[in-house]
């Protein structure tokens, strides 16, 4: 492939990426109230699952490169912790509920497996499926917990004037289609951020052989900042729609999804033997505790500005590192 065309593809990603987290933000409030749950738990879900990067760690295992399948997982979640949740702080007042301060730790907690099943230099294939269980029985709670909650903030405004407008006589029939509709746009928007990250990827890919680096620092880099860049979208369209909560719950959706069903899924398609002293282990390490700067706002109930930009600072300095090394 030639480096015009890498760039040309990572262009039309980035063009797809952006149209579907567009359409996934604007109408995200009506598919919760379609499925009857919050925007939260569809963030997390929906928003936090990251299919481009399974299929693509899937896809590097079954084709021998087991540090670019593991770099890619933990790369993107090394992105997401850093780049996009610091790049989201500095620019909008970030709140973190209590709710999103629980899900962090449990994403946390997801981490630290994934970093403990790693430390032997392998993940078989038991200890992916492990990881992908993991995950099916995190979805499970979060659906369980979210299930019609009540809603507070911009989202109980926008479900008191959905009440005033039945009660002006608009009609359940109108309102089932507006938020089927609203259902429908999400999951086109959502496909949009696959496809976008897809060729993404292959961009990506084209222009690997030009940085002559190793598996494991361009899974860790070049291809998870590829595989993850819906997120930087998703971040921008939920800002200027002010839904803020959508950021916090994509980014720690996605961080559970990477560490459990990206690395799992690679490793049921062929063991993940990375050796004892992989910087992937260590990277992994530091995505496990990421998390954990969630709680910084514990007290204020927002990400503080310097705590972002911190960690945009942090993605920089640790890409520097990789790629110098």
């Amino acid at each position: 492939m030639t480096g015009s065309l890498a760039v040309l593809l990572l262009v039309a990603g980035a063009v797809l990426l952006t149209a579907g987290a567009e359409a996934f933000a604007e109408n995200v409030v009506g598919a919760s109230a379609r499925l009857g749950t919050s925007v939260l738990a569809l963030g997390l879900l929906l928003a936090g699952a990251e299919p481009e990067e399974a299929v693509t760690s899937m896809l590097a295992s079954g084709q021998g490169h087991p540090a670019l399948a593991a770099g890619d997982a933990i790369g993107a979640n090394l992105v997401i912790l850093t780049l996009t949740l610091g790049l989201a702080g500095l620019l909008t007042r970030l709140p973190v509920g209590r709710e999103a301060l629980q899900y962090g730790v449990a994403a946390a907690v997801l981490g630290a497996v994934a970093w403990v099943f790693l430390r032997n230099g392998l993940l078989g294939r038991l200890e992916g499926a492990v990881l992908v269980l993991l995950y099916v029985a995190g979805v499970a709670w979060v659906w369980r917990r979210e299930r019609r909650p009540p809603m507070v903030g911009e989202l109980a405004e926008l479900s008191e004037d959905d009440r005033g407008g039945e009660e002006r006589g608009d009609g359940r029939a109108h309102d089932d289609r507006a938020t089927g509709r609203a259902l429908l746009t999400v999951l086109l928007g959502l496909l949009g951020m696959v496809l976008g990250g897809a060729l993404a990827v292959r961009g990506a890919e084209g222009l690997v052989d030009v940085l002559h680096v190793g598996d494991s620092v361009v899974g860790l880099t070049v291809l998870a900042l590829a595989t993850s860049a819906e997120m930087v979208a998703l971040v921008w369209a939920a800002r200027r729609r002010g839904l803020t909560q959508l950021v916090v719950a994509g980014a720690v959706g996605s961080v559970g999804y990477n560490a459990t069903v990206s690395l799992g899924a690679a490793a049921l398609v062929s063991p993940l033997g990375l050796g004892r002293h992989n910087v992937i282990l260590d990277v992994a390490a530091l995505t496990a505790l990421l998390p954990l700067v969630l709680l910084t706002a514990l007290r204020t109930g927002v990400l503080p500005r310097v705590v972002g930009a911190l960690l945009v600072l942090a993605y920089v300095a640790t890409t520097g590192v990789l790629l110098a090394g």
